[in-house]
């Protein structure tokens, strides 16, 4: 499959070019005004990706590595709570997996296959433990080669609007140790900031694990200057909303 990740604008926004049977997109204002429950944003998420009935699944996120496995049949019509985790994986028709964000990194993952399909919640945290090692390890645990598999980065801060402390750019450099970065992925901030691009970091550990280039489609939308779609923590602070971004296998 050498389909492009690309995604389109449809009352929220739908990304195009995962597998047949795997339908995948993120929420916007326009879908999801805020102040609006979780609830209602899930479903008017799973309504815009052609599966309103399906179970809506998501987790306490904590910035760890931890990832829930959703093995047993989808409860159609319900919503899910999997307990703390910042990723969940399934292989099962009618539940969708979603993360909420607004800066962090979502990161949505399918085999080309549709067998598997992962959601990714991924903060500076959750990058510096290679959260994205841990699933893509379960998927090869059960068959699925990191070669084999379609990726999709939803929107996030971009780099020159997230200055972090030289305490989180060490601890990168020690995590990402031996990962071939592009060079834009930091750049020298204000005093001892450093500007980070988390987007970066985590693409290059797909691309070091074999994740084919062509496969990884990125939304390039920066939460923080697209107000008119997008809460932003940075921005509008913790009381902000949070952007839903899910897969489903319908």
């Amino acid at each position: 499959m050498e389909t492009p990740i690309t995604f389109r604008e449809a009352g929220g926004a739908l990304f195009e070019g995962f597998p047949a049977g795997v339908a995948a997109g993120f929420t916007t204002r326009d879908l999801v005004p805020d102040p609006l429950p979780p609830r209602d944003g899930l479903r008017a998420l799973a309504e815009a990706l052609g599966a309103p009935n399906a179970e809506t699944v998501t987790a306490r996120q904590v910035h760890g590595r931890g990832v829930v496995v959703l093995a047993e049949p989808a409860a159609w019509g319900f919503d899910t709570r999997a307990g703390e985790a910042d990723a969940l994986l399934t292989d099962r028709r009618g539940r969708l997996l979603a993360v909420a964000s607004a800066d962090c990194v979502p990161i949505l993952l399918a085999d080309v296959t549709g067998t598997f399909v992962a959601a990714v919640h991924a903060g500076w945290r959750g990058t510096v433990a290679r959260l994205l090692d841990a699933v893509l390890d379960l998927l090869a645990e059960r068959g699925v080669a990191a070669g084999d598999l379609v990726a999709a980065f939803g929107p996030s801060i971009a780099r020159d609007n997230y200055p972090v402390g030289p305490e989180v750019a060490a601890a990168l450099d020690k995590a990402f140790r031996g990962v071939p970065l592009p060079p834009g992925a930091r750049a020298q901030g204000l005093g001892d900031r450093t500007l980070l691009d988390v987007t970066a970091y985590n693409r290059a550990l797909l691309l070091a694990r074999g994740v084919p280039k062509q496969r990884i489609g990125e939304a390039s939308l920066c939460t923080f200057d697209r107000a008119d779609l997008f809460p932003s923590y940075r921005r509008d602070g913790p009381k902000c909303g949070r952007i839903f971004t899910g897969i489903v296998k319908r």
